[in-house]
Parts: structure tokens; C-alpha cells; sequence
């Protein structure tokens, strides 16, 4: 038997099985949706053939790859707080390089700019690591530059 509890109506009130199955199937089939809906996103990302999202998708893989690579050292060497910071800010550079890459993706069918809202990432990576105690501030932007070495990297190899 479980319980609920209405707030507003400050009664308690048991629930039988049957009420208890249907509610978590409800749940479920949400669950189950937003999955679909998120795999059809990934599906149709993959599926474009166009060479600006094989570039984007390339970049951002190495990146990724580069920061674990960089954050594991840098933990090992030098402590996990600051690999975990590391890593954490280049998740953040990820996350602003795909930012700028949707803003230029954009620019001459929607816009005629890039947008500024991808500068608030580095100023939230900043104000995140300075108020949370686990993270450091400088390994974190040290982190977040991480996808330049990354560029470097894939443009310099062809």
C-alpha cells in the first residue's frame, strides 16, 4: 500500500495498487518518449550529409577525447580536484564551441552575425568555480581553452 499526500487538501490519502501501476506506467511512457524524441534528434544530426556537421562532429569528438586525455594526467599528476576542474571546463569549451558553431551555421540564412550568447559560457564556468568549492577557477578556464589545442590539432593534419 502506499501513500499520497495532497498538499492542498491536507488529507492523506492511500492509494491501491492498481492506482499506484497506472500512475508509474504514465510515467514510464513519458520517459519512453522523451528518449524517442531524443534519439530521432541524434538520428536526424547523424544523418545530414552536409560537410559543416561532419566538421562540427569531428572537432567536437577530438575535443572530447583530448580533454579526457588532459584531465586524466592532470589528475593523476596533480590531484583529482584539479583534473575534475579541468575536465569540467572543457566541457563548458565544448559546449561553447557548439554554441559558435550553431551561431555561424546560422549566419546569412537566419542572421547576419554571430550571436554573443555563447560568452556567457566562460563567464558561468567563472562564477561557477569561484562559488562551488570543489572546483577550481584556474584549471577550470585552463580547461575550457582546451578546444583550441583540439583545432589546432584537426586543422593542421590535413
Amino acid at each position: 500500500m502506499f501513500t499520497s499526500v495532497d498538499s492542498n487538501r491536507k488529507t492523506v490519502e492511500h492509494l491501491s495498487n492498481e492506482n499506484v501501476q497506472s500512475h508509474q506506467f504514465l510515467d514510464n511512457s513519458c520517459i519512453k518518449e522523451s528518449e524517442s524524441v531524443l534519439a530521432s534528434q541524434f538520428d536526424k544530426l547523424l544523418s545530414k550529409n552536409d560537410d559543416y556537421t561532419k566538421l562540427q562532429l569531428t572537432i567536437f569528438g577530438i575535443t572530447f577525447i583530448v580533454s579526457i586525455i588532459i584531465a586524466s594526467i592532470t589528475g593523476i599528476i596533480l590531484g583529482f580536484t584539479f583534473g575534475l576542474s579541468v575536465f569540467i571546463g572543457s566541457l563548458a569549451g565544448i559546449f561553447y564551441l557548439r554554441l559558435l558553431a550553431k551561431s555561424v551555421g546560422k549566419i546569412g540564412k537566419e542572421s547576419t552575425g554571430v550571436s554573443k550568447l555563447q560568452l556567457l559560457i566562460p563567464v558561468c564556468l567563472f562564477i561557477f568555480a569561484s562559488k562551488l568549492g570543489s572546483i577550481e577557477i584556474l584549471p577550470a578556464m585552463i580547461g575550457f581553452f582546451i578546444y583550441k589545442p583540439s583545432l589546432i590539432f584537426y586543422f593542421s593534419r590535413s
